[in-house]
């Protein structure tokens, strides 16, 4: 249990525990899972950077860091969507299998010592992931907390043409996380075609 596996297995606890938080929750405990989601993404680029430049990379830890990730983003995603009533759950039903499928075969292939590297399109799809996260979880904090000082001060007709724009904005980042979360797997699946194979033939 080093540094970065001791970070991983906090955010593993936080995805587990904080999202939750916010169905019924008051303010302050949204702001609090806010702030511990934000600290969870933080330590996820640290870990892995602090794993690699030390040599501290583990079996444990590539098992560990994975998880982690998923469950921030399919816990934080399932529960936005419960709570937005623009964000279906037809648009979370495609990350969920993408994410569950690869990180299937990712600790398959871990069984067998197979490496398989992460692709350019996962990265980005991971960055568009978190953003949209922190999107949604802003529209919903502000319809939620602030819409009655935004109709005070602003007007109703001012608020109303706000919030749009802002679920726009909200779609744009969920259309792209989507595209690139399908890709991202599509090209997973295509790129390793051997290692699938390979995999197989030793099972």
């Amino acid at each position: 249990m080093n540094l970065p596996n001791i970070l991983s297995f906090i955010r593993i606890i936080i995805a587990l525990i904080a999202p939750f938080y916010l169905i019924g929750g008051t303010f302050t405990e949204s702001i609090v899972v806010g702030v511990f989601c934000t600290i969870a993404i933080v330590t996820d680029y640290f870990d892995g950077w602090y794993a690699r430049k030390y040599n501290k990379i583990t079996k444990l830890g590539k098992i560990l860091d994975p998880i982690a990730d998923k469950a921030l983003v399919l816990i934080s995603f399932s529960v936005l969507a419960y709570l937005i009533d623009e964000l279906s759950f037809w648009w979370i039903i495609p990350i969920f299998i993408r994410e569950i499928l690869v990180t299937i075969y990712r600790f398959l292939f871990l069984s067998k010592n197979i490496v398989v590297a992460a692709a350019k399109s996962g990265k980005i799809k991971t960055v568009l992931q978190m953003l949209t996260i922190g999107i949604a979880y802003f529209f919903w904090m502000t319809r939620k907390y602030f819409l009655d000082k935004l109709n005070q001060n602003f007007g109703l007709e001012s608020t109303e043409s706000f919030m749009y724009v802002f679920s726009v904005i909200m779609f744009i980042a969920l259309a792209l996380t989507l595209y690139y979360t399908v890709k991202s797997g599509y090209l997973f699946f295509k790129n390793n075609c051997q290692t699938i194979k390979r995999f197989h033939q030793l099972a």
